[in-house]
């Protein structure tokens, strides 16, 4: 077994999408690491399952590659906390990129980002370890996006936006340039963000309507 075999966490819809494209791309999945297979079940046909977190380490961090396949959901730790976990233990997470995906050679991918179909970074963008930038989702120049961020399909983020660690932007939200998301901060469905946001706040509607522990405005 070398480095380039890779074992997924997980076996959800997010983990058979990156499944999707490392097969696409002739890569060899060893393994996938979750109590059930419940999507993809074509994808992981004839993959090894493996049902307990522990099978994790019966492979020496040396000859594998993980793939974070659990799904980036609002205030959820899962993802975060594995990942978190085995890199403590020694082990590496792959950075996936799609093949119809757009990055410029000037962009900065850390390790276990996660660059889906159709999605779009460029030039001076920084993608934090183990974020997602998910489908059609365009992250324009100059932006610097956190560790366990997730951008979520169809969210457009202009010109030097600054997404702190563990912001959630849903579907289709765009935020204009020079604006920075705070930690743990939820950008809602469609909201239109047009000014900076304080960390844990949720930001919805077309006005980005803001609520958080300090009141709404």
């Amino acid at each position: 077994m070398s480095k380039s075999s890779y074992l997924m966490l997980g076996a959800g819809g997010h983990a058979a999408v990156l499944a999707d494209i490392l097969c696409s791309q002739g890569k060899e999945l060893v393994g996938v690491v979750a109590p059930e297979v419940v999507a993809g079940h074509g994808i992981f046909t004839g993959v090894r399952h493996f049902d307990s977190d522990d099978a994790v380490l019966d492979f020496n961090p040396k000859d594998v590659l993980l793939v974070n396949g659990i799904g980036a959901m609002p205030r959820q730790s899962l993802r975060r906390l594995l990942y978190n976990r085995y890199r403590d233990l020694g082990y590496s997470f792959a950075t996936i990129v799609a093949d119809s995906a757009i990055v410029s050679e000037h962009a900065v991918l850390e390790a276990g980002a996660q660059v889906m179909q159709n999605a779009v970074i460029n030039i001076g963008s920084r993608i934090g370890e183990n974020s997602i930038v998910n489908t059609s989702a365009t992250v324009e120049h100059d932006c610097d996006i956190s560790e366990h961020c997730h951008i979520a399909p169809g969210v457009t983020l202009s010109g030097q936006v600054v997404l702190e660690k563990c912001v959630h932007i849903a579907t289709g939200a765009s935020i204009i340039n020079n604006v920075t998301i705070g930690a743990e901060t939820i950008i809602g469905v469609g909201a239109n963000v047009t000014h900076s946001i304080p960390s844990r706040k949720v930001v919805y509607g077309a006005k980005s309507f803001c609520k958080g522990a300090d009141g709404e405005y």
